[in-house]
């Protein structure tokens, strides 16, 4: 699983109202500020771009929140289980126990 900014979202969330962005897919996630854009990150497998167009999602995160925007490829038990398997890496224990939710509804935490 390709990660990048790990040291960043660890480092964020220790910060009281943090906001941070990710996008991510099967492949892995990249953690950022928001000042910088979703379609402006990609990785090794990993692409977000507008209108659908690239194969990652893009999401907000935020005190104990994950807002998983909107892709019509993945619906949500896909994005369930790659959330889980990100957030469950031993390097992101930082985001366990997050609430993620994909078109505002929640996303179970367990299989």
């Amino acid at each position: 699983m390709h990660l990048r900014g790990t040291e960043y979202i660890t480092n964020a969330t220790t910060q009281p109202n943090f906001q941070a962005k990710m996008v991510f897919n099967e492949h892995g996630a990249i953690f950022f500020p928001v000042t910088r854009e979703h379609r402006d990150q990609s990785g090794p497998g990993i692409q977000y771009a507008d209108n659908y167009k690239g194969n990652a999602l893009a999401a907000m995160i935020a005190p104990g929140t994950i807002e998983v925007r909107f892709h019509r490829d993945f619906s949500d038990q896909q994005v369930g289980e790659i959330l889980r398997s990100i957030t469950n890496h031993p390097s992101l224990g930082c985001l366990r126990g997050f609430k993620a939710t994909y078109q505002g509804r929640p996303i179970p935490s367990e299989r």
